[in-house]
């Protein structure tokens, strides 16, 4: 399976969404979270046919979260693979999180929902992002829980059924600071490899054979090779983006001369990044996560071009 590992967008969706995948979905959310539900409902059940029409649509950088999915009490669970390093992946974690957490306040269906105080309907929620990318200190562990918490007491902030009201998890790829042999080891090489050992659990060795390749239905084959073609002309652009605004940026910093011309370099590297990601066809949105210039200045910038 070398070369469509479960961190494929469809395999990762088939891997956790499909319909007989949910013992394989609240495991893994136990393993990383330490919380169990009784069910876990994906948004949406993933079907090759719905899935190939996602796909023309698909915005490779991932505008909106992998996957989302609501627990028997009500709580969102949202899971997110990311492979290559973005700007600001903090906050869009934080951001994927708040969406989650405020997702159920306009349903006027919600249990117990009252009228004159629709922050009842509001539930826990939970993040979990998987990472190919060093986010943290190499050193660090390679999972990593945040929460609501108060530094004297050491206690979680909790809602009316005693429950946390959000927390936000990270397994990274990369870092080697891991308990070995336990779940979450055996979850992590399988992403990074595709394969499990004999002492994996079960559910894991369930799960490499939902996605293993020539298993797959010739349709899901021919998808899969159009992701990663898609990515790689993706990541191509963007790095020569990179590489020749880098080039342009840093030739004009250097006419500038000491303390001003680095300042105004860095800012010309930037400026020199999105013109070329610009001409590579690339967002508005995307260049904006990439250089750190808002969206009107990169529309000057393109409106320029034109």
């Amino acid at each position: 399976m070398e070369g469509y590992l479960p961190t494929n967008d469809l395999l990762w969706k088939k891997l956790f969404t499909s319909k007989d995948s949910q013992h394989i979905l609240r495991a893994f959310v136990k393993d990383l979270l330490g919380i169990e539900f009784k069910t876990l409902t994906p948004k949406e059940t993933y079907h090759i046919d719905s899935y190939k029409k996602s796909f023309e649509q698909m915005d490779l950088t991932h505008t909106a979260v992998d996957i989302l999915a609501t627990a028997e009490d009500g709580s969102h669970i949202t899971l997110e693979m990311q492979i290559q390093p973005q700007q600001f992946f903090h906050e869009r974690t934080v951001f994927y999180l708040a969406q989650a957490f405020q997702s159920p306040f306009a349903n006027r269906e919600s249990e117990n929902f009252v009228k004159s105080d629709n922050y009842s309907a509001l539930r826990p929620a939970y993040g979990i992002n998987v990472i190919d990318f060093h986010l943290f200190d190499r050193k660090e562990p390679a999972l990593q829980l945040f929460q609501l918490w108060n530094q004297k007491t050491e206690k979680p902030l909790l809602n009316r059924k005693s429950k946390e009201l959000l927390q936000l998890c990270f397994l990274s790829l990369k870092n080697q600071t891991i308990e070995r042999n336990s779940a979450v080891h055996h979850w992590q090489q399988f992403f990074k490899t595709g394969e499990v050992t004999e002492d994996a659990p079960e559910y894991i060795k369930d799960a490499k054979e939902k996605v293993v390749f020539y298993n797959l239905k010739e349709e899901e084959k021919t998808m899969i090779m159009q992701i990663n073609k898609a990515k790689a002309d993706e990541n191509a652009r963007l790095s020569y983006a990179i590489m020749k605004g880098r080039e342009e940026g840093l030739e004009q910093g250097l006419e500038q001369g000491l303390e001003q011309g680095l300042e105004q370099g860095q800012n010309k590297e930037r400026i020199a990044i999105a013109r070329n990601s610009l001409k590579a066809g690339l967002s508005i949105e995307q260049i904006s996560l990439i250089t750190g210039l808002d969206n009107d200045a990169i529309k000057r910038l393109k409106a320029e071009q034109e």
